[in-house]
């Protein structure tokens, strides 16, 4: 095995019990030449082939104008970012597909469309297409001849995907399958030449996944959902009625459908992590520019104590963002180069990594879809008024942001599945929080993290350290308590996994600023880590404290309470000085740009 891709390699969920090394953690500034060219290929291309376009597009009367797009970015190699050159595609690195997610995200009708075709449309047929359905349909996707759509969800089963009542029966001479059923929620399905349907075979316990060509006898569509936001992007109600396809369309192996669903989401979630990044940045740098330019009382409202505490948790907000979907995108493309080492192939490699990271990727989509939620409600804040007129920027962001925290499984979803999923890899010893969880609950000590100034990032990892025996200790209690009941505490599951969540980003943040401050001593690092480690810790404490009281008697609730405190305490820093030099710093760029802000 190459030893410089083995000591690199982490294990997913390994941030809760161990340090990485700074040095390892990927940060946007990262990035090489030949990938920030690719960015800005992508930004040429969306200003001018899709931006200016965008009220055309959501005004859904030039149907045809989203199929031309896609058309376009696959000429430019925009749609076989992941795909590999024998199918015609660019074999790009896991962070660059991360990367363009990243930038297409600003353009909100069309990245749904964008997303939908490169992901959970493609992949399927990358990861368990065969050899002829790969010749046959891949080469069409990545240029852009085909487009594709993906049909899981069903009026009666949306979250719980594996209950779909659409069947397929196998024909008499085993030469067809005939496929009935309800879809809906079906991005692209207006203009979708091929469609990833999942259906069970006769009474089978698990879907199945297929391949149906758009033409079909049998295939009927509903107009257009009236939707509240990305209005543009197609999605309709597909019904299959007595489709014929033939037998050699089932895609992978009979019963495998709900594992390549899951494992597509996985891909999806994180992407989805991505995919809000251009859509943040595109709101702060509208609201810091009209906060400069709208003057109230004789001064610009940028001048405003209030404004600027917006402004700067904002950014700091989409900062976290950005570190934690760059870090984990990169632990999974060094766990692939890992197991293509050892010998796996290129697609089982890949699965295997995100398989891995699972809780990773639903840390990315929770957090990413919820900070979205936030950037453009405080951006039509700060416009006021104005912001709630369709004339202004403000109307269409804030309306398409809301299905972030839906589509991909629901963050309530993805909560549950990152405490369910550590629970097994606990079990199975994969990773060892219950001993470490038995460890610190029998040690028992309150903690008391002493802060320097003088060494910043020291006296703050050493906080982290703190948080994560705060996690391991409520993690633990709860495991005693419930046993096997624990995954029906749905309250408790949720607040546990916020507890994670905050301490991941927390993480992540606080590595980028001391990777960017080793490099360019840029004070405004230590800013941004003491506004990350400020709203952290009341998250952390807050559903920390809020899990143990819920099934408590009052003499362990306040043994468990006096614990936490302990492990959340820290130095109250100046908070208000603190946002008014982050947003300070950002007044005088003009901007928070991809690239470029802290040289």
């Amino acid at each position: 095995m190459n030893k410089e891709n083995k000591s690199k390699s982490v294990i997913g969920g390994e941030f809760l019990l161990n340090e990485t090394d700074v040095s390892k953690v990927f940060i946007i500034e990262d990035f090489d030449e030949d990938q920030r060219m690719m960015a800005d290929s992508c930004n040429d291309f969306l200003e001018k082939e899709v931006i200016p376009l965008t009220e055309k597009i959501d005004s859904k009367e030039n149907p045809e104008l989203m199929p031309e797009l896609l058309t376009k970015a696959g000429e430019l190699g925009l749609l076989g970012l992941s795909i590999g050159e024998e199918y015609g595609g660019m074999n790009m690195s896991f962070n660059t597909s991360m990367l363009i997610a990243d930038i297409v995200g600003i353009t909100g009708s069309f990245s749904t469309a964008y997303g939908a075709h490169t992901g959970i449309a493609t992949l399927p047929l990358k990861y368990y297409g065969n050899k002829d359905q790969k010749e046959k349909y891949l080469n069409g996707l990545v240029s852009g001849e085909l487009k594709g759509a993906y049909c899981l969800t069903e009026p009666d089963s949306g979250s719980d995907a594996n209950s779909g009542k659409s069947r397929a029966i196998l024909s008499e001479d085993k030469s067809k399958y005939i496929i009935n059923g309800q879809k809906m929620w079906i991005s692209n399905g207006g203009f979708a030449d091929l469609f990833i349907v999942f259906a069970k075979i006769d009474n089978d316990k698990n879907l199945t996944a297929f391949i149906v060509e758009k033409g079909l006898d049998g295939i009927n569509m509903n107009p257009e959902e009236d939707k509240l936001g990305i209005k543009g992007s197609s999605t309709r109600q597909i019904f299959f009625n007595d489709v014929e396809i033939p037998s050699t369309n089932i895609l992978g192996n009979r019963e495998e459908g709900f594992k390549i669903a899951l494992n597509v989401l996985n891909i999806g979630r994180i992407k989805l992590g991505a995919g809000v990044l251009g859509g943040c940045r595109g709101v702060i740098d509208h609201s810091i520019n009209y906060s400069k330019e709208r003057i109230q009382f004789n001064l610009p409202i940028a001048s405003f104590g209030a404004i600027k505490y917006k402004l700067s948790n904002m950014i700091v907000k989409t900062f976290s963002c950005e570190s934690i979907c760059y870090r984990a995108g990169d632990d999974i493309e060094q766990k692939i180069k890992e197991f293509q080492a050892d010998g796996k192939n290129l697609n089982e490699s890949e699965l295997t990594a995100i398989e891995l990271f699972s809780v990773e990727c639903a840390i990315c989509k929770i957090y990413g879809s919820e900070i979205l939620d936030y950037v453009v409600d405080e951006g039509v804040q700060i416009y006021g008024g104005m912001g709630y007129s369709e004339e202004a920027p403000m109307a269409r962001p804030y309306r398409d942001a809301r299905i972030s925290r839906i589509y991909e499984g629901t963050n309530e979803i993805n909560r549950m599945l990152i405490v369910g999923t550590l629970l097994k890899k606990s079990m199975k010893n994969e990773i060892n929080l219950f001993k470490k969880a038995m460890e610190v609950i029998k040690d028992g000590k309150l903690k008391k993290i002493h802060y320097s100034s003088d060494n910043h990032f020291k006296s703050s990892y050493d906080l982290v350290n703190s948080l994560k025996d705060c996690f391991l200790y409520i993690f633990g209690k709860a495991a005693m308590h419930f046993n096997d009941k624990i995954k029906s505490e749905q309250e408790v599951m949720m607040n546990i996994a916020d507890v994670i969540i905050s301490i991941y980003v927390l993480e992540s943040t606080l590595k980028r600023c001391e990777k960017i401050y080793l490099n360019n001593k840029n004070k405004i690092m230590i800013e941004i880590s003491k506004a990350s480690i400020y709203s952290n810790i009341s998250i952390i404490r807050h559903h920390s404290i809020e899990s143990v009281i819920s099934y408590m008697d009052n003499n362990d609730a306040k043994k468990s309470i006096d614990f936490i405190n302990s492990c959340t305490e820290f130095e109250n820093f100046n908070i208000k000085e603190v946002n008014r030099n982050i947003a300070n710093y950002f007044l005088e760029k003009k901007s928070y740009s991809l690239f470029n802000n802290f040289k």
